[in-house]
């Protein structure tokens, strides 16, 4: 199976430290480097080439990069940020070798460059290690680069870019292209890092493939989903593709539920149960299947856990939460302490709420799906600090779908990135089509994780190829579900 890890600054660096101690030399890691930036840099088709370098070994790359086109019969000349004096060994080592096949070596703000004569700009800056903010000359050769009309491709990770946290410190690289060695690290796939990389290319290095196993970060690829869909043998029934209770919505918000029990019938739950306060009836019409149910109220309330128990305790999945307001935290707090040990849970929108309790407690039993703005609320704000998730999955003992332009999906243990979806499931309702999607999957017997990285892949897939179409704009959550099937249908070819 193909598969892409994803690697911290310090990962990448304990990499290298144990492959050059199996015997790889440095040089010939830097020199495999090179390689996969020339070839890469020759897709531009350019005449002329400047490679902007600092000092380090990222600068070394983008150094022997320039001498192999060099030699390749390119016009390149080489531009130094910073005192060549203070440099890396494998920095200074490809210096003299660059000097040697004659290259042309300027250093900034010593001589005059017109950047823009370039057609190609390889950006060897800073790489993977930066720590703190981009001050100085650098930060007035990434100026320089940024206002050239060259394309841009850039070593490692765009300069400026956190490698960890996919920030930009201070300011960076707008890169046409980077290319990563081996694996990509975090920073490649969270925003603002995503619009400054371009595309991403990862070359393959020596590394020992027996390291591979210990990397607990992944990217959702089709080869990742393809066999995780359920099983779905001819001699069935409908209870054997479970059952999903939708505890959702309220008088003030009912079409929210109508979305989750859609999703979780189109997706292959064997029964969808729906029971709202507020009148989601209009779900019939769409979807006749769905049993459907309506407590006649403003919102739920504690008392309706046991009014409902039969119900409950015949479900194999309970989705709690699209819709349901602030005001049915008692009744949301009752189920989770009675059903912890015994239902699976899927909990979204208000039902997160609970959170801020310092007393809760939850289990493997349960998945989160917070976007954004529901995580700082009870939590804190998490979008560039996957570390920071992952203790906060551990300290759950829970799965977190954390949406976002790149959603993640962790359990502490394991993170798998999703970035298949774009900005047209930025839009009210999308996150409950999410949830019943979810829901089914667990219901027809899936490990949570496996549930969350096929639901939020199959859901986002479909987005992404229905904005082909409707666009972004236009594209919602309702015509999602509707074409579910056409992704399904995919993965199963």
């Amino acid at each position: 199976m193909n598969k892409l890890k994803i690697i911290t600054s310090s990962q990448a660096k304990l990499i290298d430290k144990l492959t050059i101690e199996k015997g790889i030399a440095p040089e010939t890691l830097m020199e495999q480097a090179a390689f996969s930036v020339a070839d890469i840099a020759e897709t531009f088709e350019p005449t002329s080439i400047l490679c902007v370098v600092g000092k380090g070994n990222n600068a070394g790359d983008g150094i022997a990069a320039g001498r192999i086109l060099k030699n390749r019969g390119y016009n390149v000349e080489i531009l130094i940020v910073g005192d060549p004096t203070q440099g890396s060994p494998g920095f200074k080592k490809q210096l003299e070798i660059a000097k040697k096949y004659e290259i042309n070596i300027y250093r900034f703000n010593v001589d005059k460059i017109n950047y823009s004569q370039y057609d190609l700009i390889i950006d060897g800056l800073i790489g993977i290690g930066l720590k703190g903010e981009v001050k100085g000359e650098v930060a007035e050769a990434i100026t320089h680069i940024n206002s050239s009309e060259s394309k841009v491709l850039s070593v490692d990770i765009p300069s400026g870019i956190s490698s960890d946290t996919g920030e930009v410190l201070g300011t960076a690289v707008k890169a046409d292209q980077a290319v990563t060695f081996g694996f990509l690290k975090i920073g490649h796939l969270l925003y603002p890092a995503r619009e400054y990389c371009g595309e991403i290319k990862v070359a393959p290095l020596s590394f020992d493939n027996s390291l591979v196993n210990s990397i607990n970060r992944e990217l959702i690829l089709e080869d990742t989903v393809k066999n995780l869909l359920p099983n779905r043998p001819e001699d069935s029934y409908k209870y054997k593709f479970g059952t999903v209770l939708i505890l959702a919505g309220s008088e003030k918000y009912p079409g929210a539920p109508i979305l989750s029990a859609i999703g979780a019938q189109r997706t292959g739950a064997g029964m969808v149960k729906l029971i709202t306060p507020g009148d989601s009836s209009n779900v019939l019409a769409l979807e006749p299947s769905i049993i459907y149910r309506s407590l006649k109220k403003e919102h739920f309330e504690e008392e309706d856990v046991n009014n409902l128990k039969e119900e409950i305790e015949k479900s194999n999945v309970i989705v709690l939460g699209p819709g349901i307001t602030e005001n049915a935290k008692g009744f949301v707090t009752k189920l989770v302490d009675t059903y912890r040990d015994d239902k699976l849970f899927v909990l979204d929108a208000d039902a997160l709420l609970i959170l801020k309790e310092k007393d809760v407690k939850l289990n493997k039993n349960f998945v989160i799906t917070p976007h954004v703005g529901e995580l700082s609320k009870v939590y804190k704000n998490l979008k560039n600090d996957v570390f920071g998730l992952e203790e906060y999955a551990k300290e759950l003992n829970c799965t977190i779908v954390f949406k976002s332009s790149t959603t993640l999906i962790t359990n502490g243990e394991k993170t798998y990135f999703n970035i298949t979806g774009n900005s047209s499931l930025a839009k009210g309702g999308s996150g409950d089509l999410l949830s019943g999607v979810i829901g089914s999957y667990i219901a027809q017997g899936l490990p949570t994780m496996q549930a969350c990285i096929i639901g939020s892949y199959v859901v986002y897939k479909t987005a992404r190829d229905l904005s082909l179409k409707y666009t972004n704009y236009c594209l919602t959550p309702k015509t999602i579900a509707d074409n579910l099937y056409k992704t399904i249908h995919q993965l199963n070819s």
